[in-house]
């Protein structure tokens, strides 16, 4: 009896600490606007199931930073929002030389997608509020 009790304790711990690992997961996301995205480009950068805030931020940071675009953009990188167990998506419009960006943090994959989208809409110009692409996404501790 005494076996099975060590047993069931010993996999209690076991839950217990892989489950303390995730929920410490965190993630950030880091943005480089320029005035002119047409003409300046956009960099982003994101991390997500970092083991401390500090180390998610370094990573957007970095992947910003290095991002195939202007270096105007890549300067002005910053972190725009930190998170946890939550996702993150950016969309812009792929052909060169045009406005549209968009991202988001939200509760659920579809959600950040959406909401990146609907950005990247808005920000894109009458004739090309439909070419706004999902760049990326992903989800932290999810």
């Amino acid at each position: 009896m005494l076996d099975l009790f060590g047993a069931s304790l010993a996999a209690l711990v076991a839950t217990m600490t892989l489950c303390a690992g995730a929920a410490r997961a965190d993630g950030a996301l880091a943005i480089g606007l320029p005035s002119d995205v047409a003409k300046q480009g956009f960099a982003s950068g994101y991390s997500y199931n970092a083991e401390n805030v500090d180390g998610a931020r370094k990573t957007a940071l970095d992947y910003c930073r290095r991002a195939p675009t202007n270096e105007r953009a890549r300067s002005l990188c910053s972190i725009v929002e930190t998170f946890s167990h939550k996702c993150v998506a950016v969309a812009m419009d792929p052909k060169a030389g045009t406005p549209g960006v968009g991202w988001s943090v939200a509760e659920s994959k579809a959600a950040a997608e959406s909401e990146a989208l609907a950005r990247c809409a808005a920000t894109a110009g009458d004739g090309r509020r439909d070419s706004c692409k999902l760049s990326d996404s992903n989800c932290d501790g999810l």
